[in-house]
């Protein structure tokens, strides 16, 4: 067949990219959120454990995390219900809030997504193989595994869970962020607080 040019010729298609999957403009708290899970070795009696920590895009603030044994459906949403607690007490659903995420099963998966839909938030996923959607988050974990996990030996998963919550308070309310021009990341968040109030009272 190939000496009579029977054959068909198999074509490579390549996916393209659009070049805002990793582009984020948060101009304002609670507009866009990322979220991730990254293994946590907790100690040779525990083995790994998993965090999923929740980020605002706008003030680098680190909003919902959670810290087990197991990386189900249950503990990705603890991370993003504890954010909404945190950030959004009166609802989510008229913040317009976008949350992004991987496609990991348990962002994938139908409860996650329902809730997410009974909460009014919007799911973004990146597109596959493309970590630079989900940027913040993903630089947060290098920052946390380099500047605290790699450098402890943990014995249980409570003194994990003490540990890193420690370096969370931290980094959001002690460590200014060039990001946010170099306040913390709480304080930038206030500072929207203000402007926001301000705007209300002149309206």
């Amino acid at each position: 067949m190939r000496e009579r040019s029977l054959l068909v010729r198999s074509r490579r298609l390549r996916a393209r990219r659009k070049k805002e999957w990793g582009r984020v403009e948060a101009t304002q708290p609670n507009q866009i959120w990322q979220s991730d899970m990254t293994k946590i070795w907790a100690g040779p009696a525990v083995g790994w454990a998993y965090l999923v920590c929740v980020i605002d895009c706008c003030t680098r603030e680190i909003v919902g995390w959670n810290l087990s044994h197991r990386c189900r459906t249950e503990e990705a949403l603890d991370a993003v219900e504890q954010a909404v607690l945190q950030r959004l007490p009166a609802g989510s659903r008229e913040s317009d809030l976008v949350l992004t995420t991987d496609n990991g099963t348990q962002f994938t998966s139908t409860r996650f997504m329902e809730t997410l839909a009974r909460l009014g938030i919007t799911h973004r996923r990146t597109a596959f193989h493309h970590p630079e959607g989900n940027s913040y988050i993903e630089r947060f974990h290098r920052s946390l595994k380099e500047e605290e996990v790699w450098t402890s030996e943990y014995r249980s998963l409570a003194e994990a869970r003490e540990n890193i919550g420690r370096y969370l308070e931290e980094y959001n309310h002690d460590r200014p962020h060039r990001g946010v021009d170099n306040r913390t990341p709480h304080e930038a968040y206030l500072a929207f607080a203000v402007l926001t109030k301000n705007e209300a009272l002149n309206v």
